[in-house]
């Protein structure tokens, strides 16, 4: 009997040959082995694929008389192990087919469902399978899957409603299309790994990977608030922020600064001047109304609503700052009537063959004033960080004689102001 099966099931696995249909399926009772066919450098290869005490075994031939023969002797020996199930008692055997009726309408295997549960209890404290699945439902009911690039151009028009700056609007615009552009689909089908993938595909430094990695997470955060993701962490939180590999941080130099500085003229000169004696953060900068320096006590306030950190904080005006900022006493008005103020610095120090690092400003004011002062709270407080970042990044960048001739440097001629005075 047994034997006449086999055969039966061999003359239909001819027939699948012949016709080139695969996967082959050998029987025998209950159990079935799949045989599929594939290629390795141009050879064919057959694989067979079979479950055993619930797990799934793959085993490979390189000719197919082989692997079925192989899988012949597994199908045999599987059907000889399900037999014993008939020496089951009697409430087992009711048990496994009431397991078995239940899944039917799943399509899927006992083994395969046993496995499943087993694996996600071992996930939960005091706490059933089915209490979890009921909140999580719950809390994902309401979740309206959309596509991205709508969200893209919805977070834009919330971003620019709400007064955020132009710098800021234009990066977000430029990171987030170039992601639209990648992912054609729902924000919901998008994965970690996929947005992994594609930082690292962009071909940017350390530093782009980062900006972009947080445009992401703000697309994914505006959706989660707008109802498209479920609460919690999104999967643009589970991509790991890119580590620094130890880069040096640009900065200028005062003989730099100060050339730059004797060829700069109004605006290019404040926004210059303000950056390197301050370390105030450019959209900070741009955000400034001549209200929030106060001359009497030598401070300038970035204020919560101005400040990246939404936290207040006092500026000390240095010195020579103060004679850079004497020529605009009593005026009123936003500091740069302009938000391109700063591109237009940039361009002019660029034309004139200075190489302008990211946040060089910003960067050359805390590696001079660190040294200056030997005191990374203070200087952290004045620029808004922390003290263990100004110490890892700044610390003995500079020595005090140079931080000394970086806040010497003053106005040598008169400045054209009238362009920038509020009437």
């Amino acid at each position: 009997m047994q034997i006449r099966a086999i055969t039966r099931k061999l003359i239909v696995m001819k027939r699948h040959e012949s016709g080139h249909r695969f996967p082959l399926t050998v029987k025998v009772g209950s159990a079935s082995v799949k045989i599929y066919r594939g290629k390795s450098r141009g050879y064919d290869l057959f694989t067979l694929v079979y479950y055993e005490h619930g797990e799934r075994k793959r085993e490979t031939f390189g000719k197919l008389e082989n692997a079925k023969t192989r899988a012949t002797d597994v199908a045999t020996q599987i059907a000889r192990g399900r037999a014993g199930l008939l020496t089951l008692s009697n409430a087992d055997r009711e048990s496994y087919l009431a397991a078995a009726n239940l899944l039917s309408s799943l399509g899927i295997p006992l083994h395969a469902a046993v496995e499943e549960y087993v694996t996600a209890r071992s996930y939960l404290i005091g706490e059933s399978l089915v209490e979890v699945v009921s909140k999580h439902a719950k809390r994902n009911g309401n979740v309206t899957d959309k596509r991205v690039a709508e969200l893209v151009e919805e977070l834009l028009a919330v971003k620019e409603a709400d007064g955020a700056s132009i710098r800021y609007r234009q990066s977000l615009r430029s990171h987030l299309r170039r992601f639209a552009a990648a992912f054609k689909t729902n924000i919901g089908s998008v994965t970690a790994p996929a947005i992994d993938a594609w930082l690292r595909s962009t071909g940017g430094g350390l530093r782009t990977r980062r900006n972009l990695r947080m445009s992401v997470i703000t697309l994914f955060h505006f959706a989660r608030d707008r109802g498209h993701l479920p609460k919690g962490d999104t999967e643009a939180d589970q991509v790991k922020r890119p580590k620094e590999r130890g880069g040096r941080i640009g900065f200028f130099k005062p003989a730099a600064l100060a050339q730059l500085l004797s060829a700069a003229e109004g605006e290019i000169a404040l926004y210059v001047a303000l950056g390197a004696f301050t370390g105030i953060r450019s959209a900070e900068l741009l955000r400034l109304d001549w209200s929030d320096i106060n001359f009497d006590r030598q401070h300038i306030t970035v204020g919560a609503d101005k400040a990246k950190t939404a936290t207040r904080r006092l500026v000390p005006i240095a010195p020579n700052l103060r004679d850079w900022l004497a020529p605009y006493r009593g005026s009123s008005g936003r500091v740069f009537r302009s938000e391109k103020a700063a591109d237009r610095a940039i361009a002019f120090a660029k034309k004139l063959g200075f190489a302008w690092p990211n946040n060089v400003l910003r960067h050359s004011y805390a590696t001079h004033r660190l040294a200056l002062t030997a005191d990374a709270a203070r200087v952290a407080l004045e620029m808004g960080t922390s003290p263990a970042m100004l110490f890892s990044n700044y610390r003995e960048l500079a020595d005090e004689h140079e931080a000394k001739a970086w806040f010497a440097i003053s106005p040598r001629r008169p400045r054209n102001v009238v362009a920038l005075r509020a009437g």
